[in-house]
């Protein structure tokens, strides 16, 4: 069984109708119009309100907008929401991150209603009540180089052509990379008031702690163990036994060539097949260039191929 459709019917169209049941009587007028009676009754009870909304915001704004302000459904909980939007408000004052599951559970403790929910429904309606979006904080990105496509289509082309003078199979091709993981991470979005200009976010003082991460997988998928660097001279106790990664230490956290070593002998050696030809791809750190580096390398029958701007995907 199809029920019927709803329609919605803009300002300027309601006001026309209205004027017709001048010289027409309400029901000649609703037949022509194809609506309601009931609505053309309601539409000649607003028509001051109308009339006064072509107006104040114009016919152009008018052919677009469907109903008077105020009308529609109501909302449930005003003075909660309300208290929602100061609770909103008094956290991004102290620049701390907002998200959609934020406002979700700020709601649910200030709305005791069993039957409410802060489905995503809800929580976009909110959001557009109170002029809240989503923003990303304002920092200044980083720019791509002048040759950036160039130096992509050099990489692509040089390792197909020594993929395919080694005839190496996917399991002997694998691409390693550090990357750096914060004690503090409080991600780019936040939600925010509509047209605000800066859009700040503030971490917990530890966003300056860092460990390196080395993470290295094959073509094939196969993923290699971790290497996790850590700031300090002795490795942990709680850490020591850890099995499924390699953990190392430097004065700063960083690479460094001789963990670069490291690294090839505690994971790259005991990964790759000892005879067959292999290819690892990396960035151009220098310390993946060293002489000492890079005769490791030959030892284990590897070819090296570099990219100084891997980020480039």
């Amino acid at each position: 069984m199809s029920g019927r459709r709803k329609k919605a019917y803009s300002v300027e169209f309601k006001l026309s109708v209205v004027s017709k049941t001048e010289t027409s009587s309400i029901r000649a007028v609703a037949r022509e119009a194809g609506v309601d009676e009931k609505r053309v009754c309601e539409w000649k009870g607003q028509e001051m309100e109308l009339e006064e909304m072509m107006q104040k915001q114009g016919k152009m704004v008018c052919k677009v907008r469907k109903r008077i302000r105020g009308g529609g459904r109501k909302v449930h909980f005003p003075k909660q929401e309300k208290l929602i939007a100061e609770r909103i408000l008094q956290q991004r004052a102290l620049h701390v991150r907002v998200l959609r599951r934020d406002v979700a559970r700020i709601a649910k403790e200030i709305i005791t209603d069993p039957h409410f929910s802060a489905s995503p429904g809800w929580i976009s309606k909110f959001m557009r009540r109170y002029r809240f979006v989503t923003r990303v904080k304002t920092t200044a990105g980083q720019s791509l180089p002048k040759n950036v496509s160039e130096r992509i289509i050099y990489y692509v082309t040089n390792c197909r052509k020594r993929i395919t003078r080694n005839q190496l199979p996917l399991n002997c091709i694998a691409n390693m990379d550090e990357t750096a993981v914060w004690a503090d991470m409080p991600g780019n979005s936040t939600i925010e008031v509509r047209g605000a200009h800066t859009v700040q976010i503030a971490t917990t003082g530890h966003d300056k702690q860092r460990i390196t991460i080395c993470l290295a997988a094959f073509a094939d998928g196969t993923k290699l163990k971790p290497f996790i660097v850590f700031k300090g001279k002795r490795i942990p106790k709680e850490i020591c036994n850890v099995q499924d990664a390699v953990i190392r230490m430097s004065h700063n956290g960083w690479m460094n060539e001789a963990l670069t070593k490291k690294w090839i002998a505690t994971v790259w050696n005991v990964s790759v097949q000892p005879s067959a030809k292999q290819m690892l791809v990396w960035d151009t750190f220098k310390c993946h260039f060293t002489s000492s580096v890079k005769s490791l390398l030959q030892q284990s029958n590897t070819d090296l191929i570099s990219f100084s701007t891997t980020w480039v995907q």
